[in-house]
């Protein structure tokens, strides 16, 4: 889960966000029985539980509902009175009930924020009167936008639920709210008491971090026990409502959807024990793992008797469980070609005051290359002929390859193709030759699988720099730079990246029934102008370097420590897979040629009017 900055102050001294521990509300709503002594029993409790709000419902009854509603006949269990009217009076505090709670809430007990629902407009206005630090938005009222906008004018911090509503809903309540403030936090929530696992969606949480970035997320439920709301946590809910009560069995239809007050401060203690754990998504060595590390971590040893200025080789290092403590091992190749200090006997710890690196167990230093590869392969479904298809009086790959020899920090350059007409020609520009195997060169075939065909044949190789053919317009000067980047051991791998600035959006799924987007890397409600943002760093595609055990040991060229080099020139990147990039690219390179005098690196052997050949780049 991404972690963000939002945040905001949701009662004095309480800030709620990514960065601050879950605000926990025990929601009493109604289940107060209509007893004003009970409602102050149940703010204690709820505050000995460790709940950090204690929340009420408040309607005023003859406003909320019509005359038909408040005369229908109740007679059901959990009637307080003979018409539907009689009972939601009986349940409803006065105004001086509610001052005389949240005075106990706020003095009496202490610690504890004094907040209600407001169910219509007079409600509201009463909450603001005796200053709620929030109002809680009921699912009921969630899409009467113009309420929403009465209590967003009022610039209080708004806790908004979702039952009963779709996203569309939760966008224009989004929107509405925007215009006023951004105080508010949106709850995931279903309307059904109890509800069901399988009626929860959690996955909202998400969308809902999602689709509103710059808001807060919670989660208010309606189920039984505490594990889904442990789970809301887990999934980023920064503020959790649960219904509470001193007794399920009472009358009310809350009661048996409500935590009796044991399971309000278990709910809490787990909470807290689980945002301890959550931790951050940093992966370190953490200091209590020392000791099992000490005690676990394995570490290389000699093996037999080894004499001082013996080099370290394969044959001469294992890795055992250790004691003491020394190299671990992924320090393995690390170690090979340096030589010892002093005598070590066999199975000891080599620790690095035992060793000299001289210069030799460098790469840079031992017969190791570090080589340019270019991927070509025969047969193209585009544009046939493609790698040496004549462009600004050059084969297409001669480019490449001219770059390459300008930025002048390889080793060697080679191209690897199935295509013998390709090879020849790549030999004329300075280019070595690998004949690539077949199983290599499909149609399928990735790039991955042909670096591992062609360093399956030169050992020699220790990193490698796989550039782009169709890419014409390469920079020397970018290429050095990425390339001093992986002599300094500081990266593993390196590409070459532009920037976008270009709003992107969820492909829709017709298959799956979808007919609706959503954005990506930008919020539609907050759209930036394009020369206020930043933009995504993409790649360009020109280049990928990579250190050949790092590829080896994960299957990936771009694992372990992966940076980037920022073409801030790359407004017109082209790759050229159809006719018309051919076109294009005619103008650029020519541009390109003006400015680098590539053309003057070509052997005046090999000017290419009337070559020809089918190949193309993988």
């Amino acid at each position: 889960m991404e972690m963000s900055n939002v945040e905001f102050e949701i009662a004095p001294g309480r800030k709620v966000g990514d960065t601050h521990p879950c605000f926990i509300i025990a929601e009493i709503g109604q289940n107060h029985q209509g007893d004003v002594e009970i409602a102050k029993q149940m703010i204690k409790a709820a505050a000995a539980a460790g709940a950090d709000c204690v929340k009420f419902q408040k309607s005023t009854v003859l406003e909320r509902f019509n005359k038909k509603c408040l005369q229908r006949p109740y007679d059901v269990p959990q009637s307080w009175g003979k018409t539907y009217g009689d009972h939601k009076l009986f349940l409803e505090f006065s105004e001086d009930s509610y001052r005389e709670l949240q005075r106990y809430a706020e003095e009496d007990v202490g610690g504890v924020v004094f907040s209600a629902s407001g169910f219509d407009y007079k409600a509201i206005e009463f909450l603001a009167e005796i200053n709620v630090p929030f109002f809680k938005v009921p699912s009921p009222d969630v899409g009467n936008l113009d309420f929403i906008e009465f209590m967003a004018k009022k610039h209080i911090p708004m806790v908004i639920s979702s039952g009963m509503q779709d996203m569309d809903t939760m966008r224009r309540v989004y929107h509405t709210v925007k215009r006023y403030h951004s105080k508010f936090a949106l709850l995931q929530c279903t309307s059904a008491y109890p509800v069901t696992p399988d009626s929860v969606n959690l996955s909202v949480i998400k969308a809902y971090r999602q689709n509103f970035p710059d808001v807060v997320v919670g989660y208010s439920g309606h189920e039984t026990g505490t594990t889904i709301s442990l789970g809301a946590v887990a999934f980023g809910a920064k503020v959790l409502e649960r219904h509470v009560t001193l007794d399920k069995t009472w009358k009310g239809s809350d009661h048996s959807a409500s935590l009796d007050m044991s399971e309000l401060a278990d709910l809490v203690k787990q909470i807290r024990v689980l945002e301890a754990a959550v931790g951050t998504p940093d992966k370190t060595l953490l200091p209590a793992e020392g000791f099992v590390k000490r005690k676990l971590g394995k570490s290389i040893v000699a093996v037999g008797d080894l004499k001082k200025g013996s080099t370290l080789s394969k044959e001469n290092m294992a890795v055992k469980n250790a004691e003491p403590c020394g190299f671990p091992p992924h320090d393995f190749n690390k170690l090979l070609g340096a030589t010892l200090a002093r005598d070590l006997e066999d199975d000891e710890t080599i620790l690095e005051s035992d060793v000299n690196f001289s210069a030799n167990t460098n790469p840079l230093n031992q017969k190791k290359k570090f080589i340019a590869l270019i991927l070509a392969r025969k047969g193209s479904k585009g544009v046939p002929g493609k790698n040496i298809k004549v462009l600004n009086g050059l084969p297409l790959i001669a480019w490449t390859i001219l770059a390459c020899h300008k930025a002048a920090c390889f080793d060697e350059i080679w191209v690897s193709t199935d295509g013998e007409e390709i090879g020849r020609i790549s030999e004329k520009y300075g280019a070595k030759y690998h004949a690539r195997d077949a199983e290599a060169a499909q149609d399928t075939s990735t790039s991955r699988e042909g670096f591992l065909e062609f360093l399956k044949h030169h050992k020699d190789v220790w990193a490698v720099a796989n550039l782009q053919c169709t890419v014409p317009t390469q920079d020397p000067a970018l290429i050095t730079k990425a390339v001093d980047l992986i002599k300094s051991d500081g990266v593993d791998c390196v590409f070459a990246a532009a920037k976008s600035h270009r709003f992107r959006w969820a492909p829709i799924d017709v298959s799956k029934g979808d007919v609706c987007s959503r954005p990506l890397n930008f919020n539609p409600y907050a759209r930036p102008r394009r020369q206020d943002w930043n933009g995504d760093i993409v790649e360009s595609g020109a280049f990928y370097m990579f250190k050949v055990d790092q590829l080896l040991a994960t299957g990936s060229f771009q694992s372990g420590r992966v940076s980037y080099v920022l073409d801030e020139d790359c407004l017109e990147p082209i790759d050229i897979d159809t006719p018309e990039d051919f076109a294009r690219a005619e103008t650029l390179v020519k541009k390109h040629n003006e400015k680098l005098s590539l053309l003057e690196l070509a052997p005046k052997l090999v000017h290419t009017n009337g070559l020809s050949g089918d190949a193309n780049c993988q």
